[in-house]
């Protein structure tokens, strides 16, 4: 199968491409510290929400890999 190169997918690979190594270096160094994550509050938004919605549209994108 092949993906197409939608406007999407190609913003999505220069973003990772650009990044993506920052973000997973910063991810694991998170993860290493072990504490409980404090989120301040931001008004009109609902940040628990969107890192959970984050992680599972990531989820499905990295189950259409090859």
């Amino acid at each position: 199968m092949t993906i197409e190169n939608t406007p999407e997918m190609r913003a999505f690979i220069q973003l990772w491409m650009m990044s993506g190594g920052m973000v997973l270096s910063t991810v694991n160094q998170i993860l290493e510290d072990g504490r409980t994550i404090e989120l301040p509050p931001m008004p009109g938004r609902d940040f628990k929400s969107e890192i959970i919605a984050l992680s599972e549209s990531f989820n499905k994108i990295v189950s259409r890999l090859k």
